[in-house]
């Protein structure tokens, strides 16, 4: 993992092409560059579920109540198109938005955000655009993202999974649309190993906001391991600040923003297009988006002095 300091968008644009390596698209391994932006630069790239051991514990009682109390937003929808929208609406989970567009997430690495200095005092923090190692994305339909949605909904159970459960949520996956369900075992197998990782998932575009913003998810998991202790029962599933480091694998650049220049940079995205108008198009942000440009460019839409 490298770290590059970017002053202006189209600085920005020439480092991400001159390190594009294998290329934002590979039509034969079907490789892609996946992008993440996040306003201070100290933040771990987590999901919401991941941040804490007690959001671990609960992610499937979130979905549960989600489903329970919401039936009507869940109706017709597949485990993983849930647990998509239990994210928009602010549910923890462990998916984690990504884009498959760099610009989008330079917008979102010149957000507001503030960081402790060592003395203590309070500053605004740089930002910065997270550009993954290439890999393979799967389709939300994939049996993959089908055993991580079905285990969160009905087999979660803090970190263990009896292997009397194992045939259920085999079946569970066997039985979904998806073109490739008939290979649910192995699936499930891989799921409880120690050799289950963190993948990209394409979703359906269900709503106007992850359109826009060319969405994605890094759909996160943690290993399952088998443990000699009675008490553990058949093995369990690694809390993620025991494997912290592997997601940091998953890293190939960061591109960082200094907070100094996130208004000229928003400037510059702005002039292109990429506003909040365009990214959240929703009234509510629309209204917002003509505010921010008003203030930063003057009411006759001359640049202020």
């Amino acid at each position: 993992m490298i770290d590059i300091e970017i002053r202006s968008l189209p600085d920005y644009l020439e480092q991400v092409f001159a390190n594009k390596r294998e290329g934002f698209y590979h039509e034969v391994a079907d490789l892609r560059i996946m992008f993440r932006g996040q306003a201070n630069l100290e933040w771990a790239p987590l999901p919401a579920t991941f941040r804490t051991q007690d959001d671990f514990l609960n992610e499937h009682f979130y979905i549960r109540e989600y489903e329970r109390q919401m039936p009507g937003e869940c109706a017709g929808k597949s485990g993983i198109e849930i647990l998509i929208d239990a994210q928009h609406y602010g549910i923890p989970t462990r998916l984690l938005d990504v884009t498959t567009n760099a610009l989008v997430a330079l917008y979102f690495s010149c957000g507001e955000a503030e960081t402790e200095d060592e003395d203590g005092k309070v500053r605004p923090s740089d930002g910065v655009v997270i550009q993954f190692q290439p890999a393979g994305v799967f389709m939300y339909f994939d049996p993959s993202c089908v055993a991580y949605a079905e285990y969160v909904r009905r087999y979660k159970d803090g970190i263990h999974f009896p292997d009397s459960w194992r045939e259920g949520l085999i079946e569970a996956v066997r039985q979904s649309d998806g073109r490739f369900s008939c290979n649910a075992r192995s699936v499930v197998e891989h799921m409880l190993s120690e050799r289950a990782g963190s993948f990209f998932i394409l979703p359906k575009y269900s709503n106007d906001r992850i359109v826009s913003q060319q969405g994605a998810f890094l759909l996160c998991s943690t290993p399952f391991v088998k443990r000699d202790d009675p008490g553990f029962g058949e093995g369990v599933f690694l809390f993620p600040d025991e494997v912290r480091n592997d997601y940091e694998r998953l890293i190939d650049i960061r591109y960082v923003i200094p907070a100094e220049i996130k208004q000229d940079i928003l400037v510059q995205l702005d002039s292109i297009g990429v506003n909040e108008a365009r990214l959240f198009p929703d009234t509510e942000h629309r209204v917002k988006s003509i505010v921010s440009s008003v203030r930063r460019t003057g009411v006759a839409g001359g640049r202020k002095d």
